[in-house]
């Protein structure tokens, strides 16, 4: 006789697919006639971009361009000059399955990059970058709730897991004309530029969502061509978007993400020497997961009164999202700048951040190191650049202990300031944004089948009511009761007990 189960479904997010590729970058770069010869290099620099990501079928395509910025010195020693080269790349991962709601996260991290001038013309690049990608998709997590019979007691297991409710990824564009104003001289051209973006609020509405956030710009430009002059100015664009996200609601919680694509800046002064007219195109893409708590009962073990019962059970994965991430960092660090020197810093920035979650001792940590770039003076006001290392931690505070737990963490640079303390050593301020999430993970067996045969009855003792029993502690009722073919539910109403463990050695009534 097979036994009716009670089908229960809950929608849960599931990463379908997970993996990267290393993109290689070897150029023999000359430069172009307009640039003076190298006298020596200071940085070269990878800047990856996305122009489109699209799921085909069964495999994610991900093109984009990549940006190679030399930064080096003339034989006069005075100007940082700069030389770039951009040219397309194209990558394709194969997945094993095509939902058809699934959103592609994909992120370009520069692994490793060296360049040697071969001549005061010619530039021997070689390094890689990789492009890591993630593919959401929300999965139906079929469980059974219940078993349909007089005969069939039946344990239950009763966890809140996080029910996915909406799901959504959008690109948008922000372009804008920013002045940088008649005080700060006139630009002539931007040596380097970096564009970062973070989200503040988020509305639900009616199956929509709206974010709102900043984007910021920083761009060091050139004032003066022939002494190399140059200035640094940022700009705050505020942006707002809707995406679609059918099913969210105010219950839910909301897990957003904003991340710069691609972006270009240009200057207007190369069509007119008194403009101080900047313009910005850069093409974002925000994603949001939504979910909502809820209670998953399933069958975790059961029995039979009056037959042999074979059962079958299969092991169950859910997630409970105890927490989001959206937290600044703060790192303060004195930082050797070598023996050359330093009378004025020309720009300084954050490249390269790299982190990674522990969880021991019930505190949640994120540990990680930071590249501090520095473009500078000298002593004889000479520029040079150098790259020190900046080590961070932080721990946020989760309240309870956590089991199992999972992370999904981030950290970006929001801005970093600086005061020089010594001829050779500077002071530095690192502002971050960690976000991301944090999830514990249950596994639980449940039962997917359960089956007797009228043939193969029980064993049980009619000739009395009760049952004298001599239970140790630490037994169960559920235990006893199985096998004296009762109810732990009529063996606690039997002797007045509130728990289902026996709590002392001693006597106990089962009912029969």
């Amino acid at each position: 006789m097979e036994y009716q189960l009670t089908r229960e479904v809950c929608r849960t997010p599931e990463t379908v697919f997970e993996g990267a590729k290393e993109m290689p970058v070897d150029l023999d770069l000359s430069l172009p006639d307009y640039c003076p010869d190298i006298e020596k290099i200071l940085k070269c620099r990878i800047s990856p971009g996305i122009t489109s990501k699209n799921i085909s079928g069964d495999m994610l395509e991900v093109e984009g361009s990549t940006l190679i910025s030399l930064y080096y010195l003339d034989s006069r020693k005075q100007a940082v000059r700069l030389c770039e080269h951009s040219s397309p790349f194209s990558c394709s991962f194969s997945l094993k399955s095509c939902p058809d709601d699934a959103m592609a996260m994909v992120r370009l991290k520069t692994e490793y990059l060296n360049c040697r001038a071969v001549s005061p013309r010619r530039v021997d690049i070689h390094g890689a970058f990789s492009v890591a990608a993630s593919v959401q998709a929300s999965a139906e997590q079929e469980y059974f709730s219940s078993i349909q019979g007089d005969d069939i007691q039946q344990k239950k297991i009763v966890r809140t897991v996080s029910r996915l409710c909406a799901a959504g990824q959008q690109q948008f564009s922000i372009t804008e004309v920013l002045d940088i104003g008649q005080g700060k001289g006139f630009p002539e051209s931007i040596l380097r530029s970096e564009l970062s973006v973070s989200c503040d609020s988020v509305k639900p509405l009616s199956d929509k969502i709206m974010i709102s956030g900043e984007a910021a710009l920083r761009i060091l430009y050139v004032t003066d061509i022939e002494s190399g002059a140059q200035d640094v100015m940022t700009f705050n664009i505020p942006f707002s978007q809707v995406l679609d996200a059918k099913g969210i609601s105010d219950a839910s919680v909301n897990e957003v993400s904003v991340d710069v694509m691609n972006y270009d800046t240009a200057l207007k002064s190369e069509y007119d020497e008194n403009s101080t007219l900047v313009t910005l195109d850069a093409r974002l893409c925000a994603a949001v997961i939504a979910t909502e708590e809820m209670p998953v009962e399933l069958v975790e073990d059961a029995y039979s009164t009056d037959y042999e019962l074979e059962i079958e059970k299969k092991q169950y994965k859910f997630s409970h999202l105890k927490a989001l991430l959206n937290e600044d960092i703060q790192v303060k660090s004195e930082l050797n700048t070598g023996d050359c020197g330093i009378s004025r810093v020309i720009d300084i920035w954050c490249d390269n951040i790299s982190s990674l979650w522990v969880y021991e001792n019930g505190q949640f940590n994120v540990k990680g190191k930071a590249g501090c770039c520095i473009l500078a003076l000298d002593g004889e006001g000479v520029p040079y650049y150098v790259e020190r290392p900046v080590d961070f931690s932080f721990a946020p505070e989760l309240g309870d202990d956590l089991q199992a737990p999972c992370a999904k963490i981030e950290v970006k640079p929001a801005g970093i300031s600086f005061r020089i303390t010594g001829d050779n050593s500077i002071e530095i301020k690192l502002d971050m944004k960690l976000a991301g999430s944090i999830s514990e993970q249950t596994v639980m067996k449940g039962i997917v089948s359960a089956r007797s045969s009228d043939d193969r009855c029980r064993a049980k003792d009619k000739t009395a009511a009760l049952t004298l029993y001599y239970a140790e502690k630490g037994e169960s009722l559920w235990d006893i009761a199985c096998a004296y073919c009762t109810s732990a539910e009529a063996i606690r109403l039997e002797n007045e007990m509130t728990e289902d463990i026996i709590a002392a050695d001693g006597m106990i009534l089962i009912p029969m």
